[in-house]
């Protein structure tokens, strides 16, 4: 019984630690593509190898990708106008997308509205602006 559990939870790392590779490219690809937003990304990696890897977990919050996005947030608990930009900009853009496939479906579209407002919110009145 025991060997069944211990093969159990080397899927389970796989499967976190393939999470967290996927995710954490489509954040670097953020840091290019203003259209994928890095943050969100960077922190469901951090999730998944916390859960799969301490090793690589450590790694990640040493490395310099994090500490110039998440953990420059983390640090100073702000963010730049320039990053709220960004960050506002690409929420506009996948909104956008979104809602043009989903042009037909209201509640989808409300939904989204609900979030797309909620950002504005939290970017204009929630997180500080750091100089």
């Amino acid at each position: 019984m025991k060997t069944t559990e211990q093969h159990s939870n080397v899927v389970v790392r796989y499967i976190f630690l393939t999470i967290s590779a996927i995710s954490f490219a489509l954040g670097t690809a953020g840091i290019v593509l203003p259209i994928l937003p890095t943050v969100p990304f960077y922190m469901l990696t951090l999730f998944c190898l916390a859960r799969g890897s301490e090793r690589f977990h450590r790694m990640f919050l040493e490395s310099s990708l994090y500490q110039k996005t998440v953990g420059a947030y983390e640090r100073d608990k702000a963010l730049t106008l320039r990053a709220k930009l960004s960050i506002l900009t690409s929420i506009t853009a996948i909104m956008i997308i979104g809602g043009y496939f989903s042009r037909n479906i209201p509640i989808a579209l409300i939904i989204m509205s609900i979030v797309w407002i909620a950002h504005i919110i939290a970017l204009a009145f929630i997180v500080k602006t750091k100089k």
